[in-house]
């Protein structure tokens, strides 16, 4: 299929039409495109497919004078590469290229104008975030780098998505609805997988520095290299702010209060290489050393602050032999937060995880994926420690029956410390044309319990807690640029906080009998308009409520974004950005949604090596709090300068 004519220039990827088409789906590990030359043969690991499934060209949206097509990028949201027409699944792609339009520079401004899904922040950069996907609250939502866990077992809340630079990402894939078929327990609500920029052939390297309000500075640098035979990422980024100050009463001048300064150093190195024509190694390590200073309870101008710490490696080696696709993996995870208030906490958690799977390919229209997974969880807070330790067995299969796609996964999970699960995925999808499909998809989660959940060293233990139950549903369309996508959710026997002795308020984590429900609709469209724009706009209802009908909180009744892209020359692009947050009611029974906020970014290409970026956020200086008496910035600029060679 040809890429569609389009604007004038250099090209980009619509990230959104590609959702639509499902052009790419969640893997573990990303799938190279690189080739090895032997003995005058190129070979890829595609080219270790026996029969292909059906590698459609991408539709993209050119700005060249030269209409040029696009291979599609294959990911994977079975756990393994599957081909972009044969996918059923919800699946919200954000490219860098959109990335950079937008001016995004941490994972919420990049998450905020995704359908389904929103970010609530307790201050500015850095502070405490929490993640909704479809109303689902952050710890139901598996976050993965490069197919490596970021799900904290020290951490209530699963992955702690504050400190996640975008300098080198290179697209940030959400898949939403019931996923624990297929990725486990912290998969309940969705999959969140943020690829790195692969190196491309030869040797390269970048350099950027950007300075803007509130002290804030930003520096990265990368270099990569490529060989027929090996590859090599490196890159390092740092940001520093000096404030503003964390907490502020509603309606008050923020500068009155001390400023609450937040630093992040990280560093990001990939490496692989191909032993021979059917033999690949690959490997990873991530670092991230950051320092934050928040505000105590009720107090601005409070001295409190936190260190915290990620480390992370992996490993792979991935044979080809005729039809399968052989894979062993393994990773590790070390998180560590030190809290300094009137008292000092110190969290520590550890993940790892070792995986083997094969990806045999019985047909021209079918795959089957199958395989088993060991993995420890385990966490430390003072003189409380504990781990959980799971056994999983899962496959999956996908069979592609002319304009018919049918998706199933199946999973078994043992644990250590609780009852064994089985869950399972059904989809189906079918496509009139290239332009026109509609879908549906059901499947069963859970969400276990935490280590904190059972230890709780804020009350009393219970290790009589079992994993909550989850039913999910999606089903929508696609039309044209239009797509249209229908959920509902229910949690049984969730996990929440009762107080047990009220004389002392002294509490516990508990299963609640009854389902909490979560239903709503996500209305996306994105299309050229001309020969020199490019709008997208998305709206998302969610009605969120527990067990007894009351609405859940912190959840917006409904948002919606637009954006606009006018690209003038081939060097230049402005972006305008606004978005409405709906109703949402705060814990202390305060409403803090019913706000606009407007963005702008502009980019001009002074050359093939240099750019420069100016940019403005929260354009009208509105005064709003996306949580109830924590400061959010006011009108603030930036201005940042490029170099890639």
């Amino acid at each position: 299929m040809k890429s569609p004519k389009g604007f004038k220039g250099k090209y980009f990827s619509l990230a959104a039409i590609t959702a639509a088409a499902a052009t790419v789906t969640l893997q573990a590990q990303t799938v190279s495109v690189q080739s090895v030359e032997r003995e005058g043969q190129e070979y890829t690991k595609e080219a270790h497919e026996e029969v292909p499934l059906e590698l459609d060209e991408a539709p993209v949206v050119v700005i060249s004078k030269k209409i040029t097509s696009q291979k599609s990028t294959i990911l994977s949201a079975n756990k393994t590469p599957t081909s972009p027409t044969n996918l059923t699944d919800n699946v919200t792609i954000i490219s860098a290229q959109e990335l950079s339009l937008q001016g995004a520079t941490t994972i919420k401004d990049a998450l905020q104008i995704a359908p389904g899904l929103t970010i609530n922040q307790s201050g500015s950069k850095g502070q405490q975030s929490s993640l909704f996907l479809q109303g689902m609250s952050n710890q139901y939502t598996l976050v993965l780098i490069d197919g490596v866990r970021l799900n904290d077992p020290s951490n209530l809340s699963g992955a702690n998505l504050s400190h996640l630079l975008l300098d080198n990402v290179e697209r940030i894939e959400i898949i939403k609805g019931a996923q624990s078929g297929i990725w486990g327990a912290d998969a309940a609500a969705g999959v969140i997988n943020i690829i790195s920029k692969e190196p491309k052939s030869g040797v390269h390297s970048s350099a950027k520095v950007e300075i803007g309000s509130y002290g804030y500075k930003l520096g990265s640098a990368g270099v990569s290299y490529r060989s027929p035979l090996s590859d090599m990422a490196l890159h390092v980024s740092h940001l520093q702010t000096d404030g503003p100050s964390a907490k502020a009463p509603r309606g008050e001048n923020i500068n009155q209060f001390e400023d609450d300064p937040y630093r992040n150093t990280s560093l990001h190195v990939k490496l692989g290489h191909w032993l021979d024509t059917n033999n690949r190694i690959e490997a990873g390590f991530r670092n991230m050393d950051a320092k934050i200073d928040y505000d105590g309870w009720n107090a601005p101008n409070s001295k409190d602050y936190a260190k915290h710490k990620e480390n992370s490696i992996f490993a792979n080696y991935q044979h080809f032999s005729g039809p399968h696709w052989l894979t062993l993996s393994g990773s590790k995870s070390q998180f560590k937060r030190d809290h300094y208030e009137f008292m000092n906490y110190k969290y520590r958690g550890d993940s790892q995880e070792v995986e083997l799977k094969d990806r045999y390919k019985y047909s021209d229209s079918g795959l089957v994926l199958f395989g088993a997974k060991l993995s420890e969880d385990e966490a430390r807070y003072e003189s409380f420690n504990g781990s959980i330790q799971n056994q999983a067995a899962f496959i999956n299969h996908t069979i592609s029956l002319n304009s018919w796609v049918f998706t199933q996964a199946l999973r078994h999970d043992v644990y250590s410390e609780f009852s064994n699960k089985t869950t399972g995925k059904i989809g189906i999808s079918y496509a009139f044309n290239s332009d026109v499909k509609v879908y549906a998809n059901t499947g069963t989660a859970y969400k276990a319990p935490s280590i904190l959940n059972m230890l709780n060293p804020w009350g009393r233990s219970n290790f009589d807690l079992n994993p909550e139950s989850i039913q999910s549903y999606n089903a929508g369309f696609y039309f044209h640029s239009l797509h249209v996508n229908i959920f509902y959710n229910e949690i049984d026997d969730m996990i929440d906080w009762r107080t047990v002795d009220f004389a002392t308020f002294e509490g516990q984590y508990q299963n609640i009998s009854g389902k909490s429900k979560f239903k709503g609709v996500e209305i996306s469209y994105e299309k050229t308009l001309g020969e020199n724009y490019l709008f997208g706009m998305n709206y998302t209802y969610t009605d969120a409520k527990d067990k007894d009908g009351n609405r859940l909180l912190n959840r917006p009744r409904y948002t919606t974004n637009a954006r606009l892209t006018y690209l003038p020359t081939k060097d230049f692009s402005f972006t305008t950005i606004g978005e409405y947050i709906g109703s949402r009611k705060d814990y202390s029974g305060v409403d803090t949604g019913r706000y606009f906020l407007a963005h702008l970014n502009t980019q001009y290409h002074i050359d093939k090596t240099w750019s420069i970026q100016g940019k403005i956020e929260n354009l009208f200086d509105k005064d709003y709090q996306e949580v109830d008496g924590y400061a959010t910035q006011g009108r603030s600029f930036y201005l940042g300068i490029k170099a890639s060679f």
